[in-house]
């Protein structure tokens, strides 16, 4: 049976973001994205933090980076029950939950953070996390 974990969206930090107008093309009809997606834990705080980070490619030129990290602050309770054998293991279905909140927010600041450039017109698509991550995130006590 999966554990309910109770947590709370703490904040969130916009670690990067650079728009490279010098590889704009003027006749852009396709990009590519890239998304990377990665996980630390503070055990003191019992904070997890999703890291999300989007590169945005034309013609394998770089025209957007953006990393977003976000944090969310565990119930201590919740963190004893995702302990086994000096381990913290949290599993898939949890770091997609994190992952996508995440992501979702990045899909947000790039939307806003572009208004105004010819790169506003590509919305970061909608990712599926679940068939990404198929391994627990494990944090040594």
């Amino acid at each position: 049976m999966e554990q309910q974990v109770m947590y709370k969206f703490s904040r969130i930090e916009l670690e990067q973001f650079a728009m490279f107008e010098e590889n704009i093309i003027s006749d852009i009809k396709e990009v590519q994205f890239q998304t990377e997606a990665q996980f630390t834990f503070d055990k003191k705080y019992s904070v997890l933090c999703s890291r999300i980070v989007v590169n945005m490619f034309v013609q394998n030129q770089l025209l957007l980076k953006a990393e977003l990290k976000s944090f969310f602050d565990i119930l201590p309770e919740s963190v004893e029950e995702l302990k086994q054998n000096g381990k913290i293991i949290f599993p898939p279905l949890l770091l997609v939950q994190f992952a996508s909140l995440c992501y979702s927010s990045m899909r947000g600041v790039i939307f806003a953070k572009t208004i105004g450039t010819s790169l506003n017109k590509y919305v970061l698509p909608p990712l599926y996390f679940d068939s990404l991550i198929d391994k627990s995130f494990v944090v040594e006590e």
